[in-house]
């Protein structure tokens, strides 16, 4: 790190995600210099370098692991460049953000392991809606349910609970999360990997579920197709369960994610990481709202109805104009949590995400995997979630 304090950022693959997020959010954190952006395409990469203002591009990763002016990498290719560049990264001094997965092997998650505990240098898994705004304040609301820390809850209108002992199942948590995608915006590589969106995508939603409810998993089973059609349910140790419901036939005018948790007679709702709702805390608002990517910024956008306001307005604008509708980007974590993770390299906070609680997440959604090409619901033991020798 340089005598300002600011740290030199290295970029590596710069496909569409790091485009469209890493490296605008680089440019524009006052904390962060882009020393250098890095493609296998080396027209790619210096067109990157142009556009988003880096000191060099280079087509070669190893020459950005052995670069001394870089303080830590994005790596944000495909998984079938995880490992080979993270473990040498990390003995040359380097922190490393990789995108999710973080690996799609069992060998390649533990020499990632090994390297960092090695090391001691902090590698950080983009599942970034850990950093959602929305989703921080419905992790806030479930801890406050859990523990009954909010003063007396509503009533329903009848309650015959007076004197009747409670019900095992009322101790637990139900967690049901609904991800609309469209098949349109999936690039072709989707479709011939072998893990497919059930992987690629769905760790981003097992980890919120893991990272929701402390209890360990024990099963799961998957019913559909793992290119995109399909529901999967995650069993809980003390008999609660996470159920995740995928579609890619549906629209992007639509909302795409909508997660709704219960327990201790509280029910909680995120859409569209716009708006929380929450209903048996009688002592928090009924809903919150949360700003949109200030991208799109010509947008005004207070929460859901808004979205479908603004949405329809837009969709009139464009015709009139003759122009494609404008997307509107919502904030689910990206840059906050490259953010926080620069924090943590520079020694002024915490991980957000990383390697001993990825691992689970990985070798979950592997199993889910299982499950859905056998049929059959899958065990999961404390070998896929516990990780042997970590910190107490």
């Amino acid at each position: 790190m340089n005598s300002l304090n600011v740290q030199r950022v290295a970029v590596v693959g710069c496909g569409a995600l790091a485009r469209l997020m890493h490296l605008p959010n680089i440019r524009e954190n006052p904390s962060l210099r882009l020393t250098v952006v890095c493609d296998v395409d080396a027209g790619v990469a210096e067109e990157c370098r142009r556009e988003f203002g880096a000191e060099r591009a280079e087509s070669d990763w190893r020459r950005v692991v052995e670069a001394e002016d870089v303080d830590f990498i994005v790596l944000a290719t495909h998984t079938n460049l995880r490992a080979d560049l993270i473990v040498p990264a990390l003995h040359a001094g380097k922190a490393v953000y990789t995108e999710k997965p973080l690996a799609a092997e069992r060998g390649e998650m533990l020499r990632i392991l090994r390297a960092t505990r090695e090391t001691g240098r902090p590698v950080c898994v983009g599942h970034n809606r850990r950093s959602s705004p929305a989703v921080l304040e419905l992790k806030r609301l479930l801890d406050r349910a859990r523990d009954g820390e909010c003063g007396p809850a509503t009533r329903p209108t009848v309650d015959r609970d007076t004197g009747r002992a409670p019900l095992p199942e009322q101790a637990q948590t139900m967690i049901m999360m609904r991800i609309n995608d469209d098949v349109r915006s999936w690039k072709d590589w989707i479709f011939w990997d072998e893990e497919g969106i059930m992987f690629a995508e769905m760790v981003h939603f097992i980890d919120l579920a893991l990272w929701l409810h402390p209890s360990p998993p024990v099963r799961v089973f998957a019913e559909g197709s793992a290119r995109g059609n399909f529901v999967m349910t995650l069993r809980f140790a003390d008999g609660s369960l996470a159920n995740f419901h995928h579609t890619f036939v549906g629209s992007f005018d639509y909302p795409k994610e909508l997660i709704e948790v219960t327990a201790n007679h509280v029910t909680l709702s995120l859409e569209q990481h716009l708006e929380v709702r929450q209903c048996g805390l009688s002592d928090e608002p009924l809903r919150r709202t949360f700003p949109i990517d200030p991208r799109s910024g010509w947008a005004r956008v207070e929460g859901v109805q808004d979205y479908f306001a603004e949405m329809e307005s837009e969709r009139a604008r464009a015709v009139q104009e003759n122009r494609p509708a404008r997307w509107i980007n919502v904030i689910k974590g990206h840059a906050e949590h490259l953010d926080r993770f620069a924090e943590c390299v520079a020694g002024r906070g915490p991980n957000p995400c990383d390697v001993e609680s990825a691992i689970p997440v990985n070798r979950i959604a592997m199993k889910f995997l299982e499950s859905v090409r056998c049929g059959m619901p899958v065990t999961i033991g404390p070998e896929d979630w516990h990780l042997p020798g970590g910190l107490h």
